[in-house]
């Protein structure tokens, strides 16, 4: 599509969608771009931005097999940079050094290797983040790096932080495998739990592992709980129900693990959305028992959202490996199915062209961004985000400017695991009773505030 066209559309677009959305600023990254974390690392109400260049899952040896086998200098696998900045991209602290190589360096998974809550109680945040094969805790405020530890194997990937106890200080890291496994661990496992010391509590495997933990008070005791996978662990570490999809005999761990996990109150009571294999499942979250499953093409991605105007509960959205999207209702039936659009305003690079998308969060729920206080979700698969409404419709409604034009020329793997496409957040980063809406890449980020109230 041309730019004029392009253009045309979204103007067109973006009036039938309700309200819109207006550019607040651009803020260039500099040499620190890379994958964004929100939250408030000072305790000043406006959340900051952590900025995070790592190889992700490529930086262990499980990987130095083909088809990745010599596709990763020694530089890119070691390669860490943590960026700390206000909204403004004014850096706050750093820890390690931004990237200078002649490529874009590589990433894969890093969207869950880091997580952030004050965990020793001291009035404080913390950052917890995987190095290579360390686990660091950060001072949020400062960047100084106040605990590190070895991780009992190179591919630790994942950082959950659950609230365990009822002390201000009493917390429990999650850190996980995410995909390739050493033996004799299936896929995605194992599953490693530390204190906010450091201390190696449990090393356990979980049916169904996946790539997407879930960290959730599923029983309203005020202590969180862990989603992994098919299964769900209380807080002292002790499972409390498995969900099996197959009976064992069937079962392929490679083939069947869990992608997506969401929560949310449907049919009022809190269920829980696993994205797998061929299947969306939807679960009580207390029992783990089958409330509904749909058969889909391949659902990689869920969000549990309200997008009906008509319904007080929210509808499960589910994203489809590179494909479609479908909108799966509280009775387990499908509202609407459709495919998304490609949305490359300034003309797609080559290797977009080569290769569909494939990010590990395209959908970011826009909560209460809708008419009359229904969400919307922004869908970031298939090039500029657009939003998805409640019927399927796919509005830009983010004005962008000439530099979200992408072509840094070829890569040699997936090109949004080397800086092409775009990621979306969404947190209050003003301080004022709304939230905004982050788009970002390596070069580039825009904060968007909402035009008019839904």
């Amino acid at each position: 599509m041309s730019p004029i066209l392009f253009a045309l559309c979204a103007a067109l677009t973006a009036g039938q969608a309700g309200p819109a959305f207006r550019l607040a600023v651009e803020v260039p990254l500099q040499d620190f771009g890379g994958i964004p974390f929100v939250y408030d690392l000072d305790g000043d109400g406006r959340h900051e931005f952590l900025w995070l260049q790592s190889p992700g899952i490529f930086h262990s040896k499980v990987f130095d097999v083909p088809p990745w086998q010599g596709r990763f200098t020694p530089e890119e696998r070691a390669h860490f940079c943590l960026t700390a900045t206000d909204a403004e991209g004014h850096v706050l602290w750093k820890v390690g050094e931004p990237w200078a190589g002649t490529r874009p360096f590589v990433t894969h998974c890093g969207e869950r290797a880091l997580d952030c809550a004050d965990i020793d109680g001291d009035g404080s945040k913390e950052v917890v983040c995987v190095r290579r094969q360390e686990l660091l805790v950060i001072d949020g405020a400062s960047g100084a790096i106040e605990r590190a530890v070895s991780t009992p194997a190179d591919n630790a990937q994942i950082v959950r932080l659950a609230h365990s106890g009822t002390g201000a200080g009493d917390w429990t890291i999650l850190v996980k495998n995410s995909e390739s496994s050493y033996p004799p661990h299936e896929y995605a496992n194992p599953a490693w739990f530390y204190n906010p010391h450091l201390d190696l509590l449990k090393t356990a495997d979980y049916h169904g592992a996946g790539h997407a933990p879930v960290v959730r008070d599923l029983d309203g005791d005020g202590l969180d709980e862990f989603l992994i996978g098919y299964n769900a662990v209380d807080h002292v570490l002790e499972a409390l129900w498995t969900f099996q999809a197959v009976p064992q005999d069937q079962w392929d761990p490679v083939d069947m693990h869990v992608d997506t996990i969401a929560t949310g109150v449907i049919g009022g009571r809190l269920c829980v959305a696993l994205a797998a294999s061929d299947f969306e499942y939807l679960l009580d979250a207390k029992t783990g028992g089958l409330v509904w499953k749909y058969k889909g093409t391949h659902p990689q991605s869920c969000v549990v959202a309200r997008l009906d105007p008509d319904e007080a509960e929210p509808q499960v959205l589910v994203h489809n490996k590179r494909a479609d999207l479908q909108l799966i209702g509280a009775d387990g039936k499908e509202r609407w199915h459709v495919t998304p659009h490609e949305s490359f305003p300034y003309g797609q690079a080559e290797p977009c062209k080569r290769q569909a998308f494939h990010t590990f969060d395209p959908l970011t729920v826009l909560r209460g961004m809708g008419p009359g206080g229904t969400d919307w979700v922004a869908f970031s698969d298939a090039g500029w985000p657009y939003v998805i409404d409640a019927d399927g419709h796919q509005h830009e409604v983010f004005p962008h400017t000439p530099n979200a034009a992408q072509d840094w020329g070829d890569v040699p793997g997936r090109p949004d695991d080397y800086g092409y496409g775009f990621y979306v957040r969404v947190a209050n980063l003003d301080g004022d009773p709304a939230e905004e809406v982050l788009i970002s890449d390596r070069r580039f980020a825009w904060v968007y505030e909402r035009e008019t109230a839904p």
